[in-house]
């Protein structure tokens, strides 16, 4: 987000800058769920879509199959030890909602880039960053 100041907090930050977003494109790439904080914004982006009616567009990029990220096979299967099997289990539940609305695969190009440009009014003003 553009709009950070520098010094400050960029967990509370970034999830409002989460929750001011118009949309929610997240790439899931190899090493994604490999990273709390990935899977901890991607709870948060599946929360604000269904508050908020907002559209989440899941890309499958680098190899990675939605049914990796569905039955958390692959590079999905292990997920990082936390303390709370609670947390653990949104993860999981996270991953499977993601998995089952209709995205991008690994093999987005050019012309399918260009495409997500219908989901935005002012690109400039409603993407705020990427979550690899």
């Amino acid at each position: 987000d553009l709009d950070l100041e520098r010094g400050e907090d960029i967990s509370l930050s970034l999830l409002e800058a989460i929750e001011r977003s118009a949309v929610y494109i997240v790439i899931f790439s190899p090493n994604y769920a490999d990273s709390p904080w990935c899977l901890d914004e991607l709870v948060k982006i599946l929360q604000c879509g269904e508050r908020y009616g907002r559209r989440v567009i899941p890309v499958f990029y680098g190899g990675v199959d939605p049914s990796h990220v569905e039955n958390q096979t692959g590079s999905y299967r292990k997920l990082p030890a936390v303390e709370t099997v609670g947390r653990i289990r949104s993860w999981r539940t996270a991953l499977t909602k993601s998995a089952a609305i209709s995205g991008f695969s690994s093999q987005v190009t050019r012309y399918g880039l260009h495409n997500l440009s219908r989901f935005f009014h002012n690109p400039e003003s409603n993407l705020i960053g990427l979550l690899l």
